[in-house]
């Protein structure tokens, strides 16, 4: 065994160790997942590493494909009465079946990786019922005289029975069982499996409170990164003016030109919320096609990719009811359900606005009432469902696991992360959701969206409304420290 913590990820084929790993490295590369049975051949080995280098070594053996046959190698090679386990293992590890060319290869080169490690997490799968094959290979494992971890992994699904399999694993006296999900990411969970980890490998608890540090850091960047990234999206949508396109005095004319000039805001509303969900993706370490397919899940999750549609709508209304910290009212959300709001929460300021004392009426805003021109803008509710969407999905990327290979509903996980957990809704400065929201409307230059686009840059101010939204969106994330 070396000195440095050394953990090995084992387990009968298909139990989701390669995905437990990936998850636990926070690499996506790591292994190849497959939803058949035998994929992992060779030890993988992984590494993972903070500021002052490795705290840990992960591996992940082939799976113990014939775990009846495999005990029955090990007990084979028995002479004396009171041979222990472990002279049995070295015993069947020194014979021919465990060789290159043996029939039991496999199962031979994952016991072998078992022996050199810190501590064994055997992965089980918490759908399936306690098996014969199960205790074989807890018979094996238990051979190599290492600590053994049970995982009890896919514990999110409702056919799982955490409490059947932890009453199974008592029976051969291993009662530090550990629930871990590898697909919907559980940050207690993985505390849970540190400390199991630290009780039974003591003398590398600095090892597991370098690890604890390091995922701490990791959650704590990544959310204020995904923040920042949700933060710029609602500054831009809250900010942005359309002006319309010069029409006739008539109001049809006026109305055809809003209509046109909502249209096309709504559109680039669309795609930039989804460049916003890409940024987001990368801040919690998801490119190429796993950002790609993760995505697809949540942006069915928040109800589509149109925000003001009746989908849409309709999920923001329950999670602002359940909680939503202080956003969207429900009685806004309504009128923007049902069109009393033009346009899906879309306000002409202009002529029609100036009765809602939203304009004024000199400079460049008169000229263009003279040529029949309106600004068109995205009202309260509006920006309340963009950015309670955003939030949504830093909740959804930060509870996904990176091993994922089949379609997991990111709903419950939404709506539990939105409930109200206590706290006022307030930024650090003491502002309101509202007064955040009304700060972030500042002046159409702080907005890429506006149009015609300003010669003015953003400035300072625009910097310091998105940052108060950043700051808001990240202390409704992460829990108090």
């Amino acid at each position: 065994m070396t000195d440095s913590l050394r953990i090995a990820v084992v387990g009968h084929a298909n139990t989701g160790k390669t995905s437990l790993l990936q998850t636990l490295l926070r690499r996506r590369d790591f292994g190849l997942v497959s939803p058949r049975g035998g994929t992992t051949q060779v030890n993988e080995v992984g590494e993972i590493t903070d500021a002052r280098g490795s705290v840990a070594t992960v591996v992940d053996p082939p799976g113990l494909e014939d775990s009846a046959r495999l005990r029955d190698a090990i007990e084979g090679t028995r002479v004396e009465r009171h041979d222990d386990p472990r002279t049995l293992l070295d015993r069947f590890l020194d014979s021919s079946d465990a060789g290159p060319d043996g029939e039991l290869a496999l199962e031979a080169e994952a016991l072998r990786a078992t022996t050199e490690a810190s501590v064994l997490l055997y992965v089980i799968d918490a759908r399936e019922e306690p098996r014969p094959r199960h205790l074989d290979e807890l018979h094996s494992l238990i051979a190599t005289a290492r600590p053994v971890v049970p995982i009890l992994n896919f514990v999110a699904r409702p056919e799982a029975d955490a409490a059947r399999w932890r009453e199974a694993c008592a029976r051969q006296g291993l009662h530090a069982t550990v629930a871990f999900d590898a697909i919907v990411y559980d940050d207690a969970g993985e505390r849970r499996l540190l400390d199991a980890v630290r009780t039974l490998t003591p003398e590398h608890a600095e090892s597991i409170d370098r690890w604890i540090e390091l995922r701490r850091r990791e959650r704590i960047d990544s959310v204020t990164a995904a923040s920042a990234a949700a933060a710029d999206l609602i500054v831009d949508a809250a900010a942005a003016v359309r002006v319309t396109e010069p029409a006739g005095r008539d109001d049809a004319s006026k109305a055809a030109a809003f209509d046109a000039a909502t249209a096309t805001l709504l559109e680039d509303l669309r795609a930039r919320e989804v460049e916003a969900r890409d940024r987001i993706a990368a801040c919690f370490g998801f490119t190429g096609a796993e950002a790609e397919a993760t995505n697809l899940e949540i942006t069915e999750a928040l109800g589509g990719v149109d925000f003001a549609s009746p989908a849409s709508l309709e999920r923001a209304g329950i999670w602002a009811a359940g909680g939503g910290a202080g956003l969207v009212a429900a009685g806004a959300m309504i009128d923007l359900a049902t069109g009393g709001i033009s346009m899906g929460g879309f306000t002409a300021l202009g002529a029609a606005g100036a009765a809602l004392g939203a304009v004024g009426a000199s400079g460049g805003k008169m000229l263009r009432r003279l040529r029949g021109q309106d600004e068109v803008r995205l009202a309260d509710s509006g920006i309340d469902v963009l950015a309670l969407r955003a939030r949504a999905t830093i909740l959804a990327f930060l509870a996904r696991g990176h091993a994922a290979i089949e379609p997991v509903s990111l709903e419950r996980v939404i709506e539990d992360g939105l409930r109200d957990d206590g706290t006022s809704g307030d930024d650090p400065a003491g502002s309101s959701w509202p007064e955040l929201r009304r700060r972030a409307r500042g002046v159409a230059a702080w907005s890429g969206l506006s149009h015609p686009r300003s010669t003015r840059g953003p400035g300072v101010a625009r910097a310091e409304a998105a940052l108060r939204i950043e700051e808001w969106l990240r202390g409704k994330v992460l829990p108090p420290s």
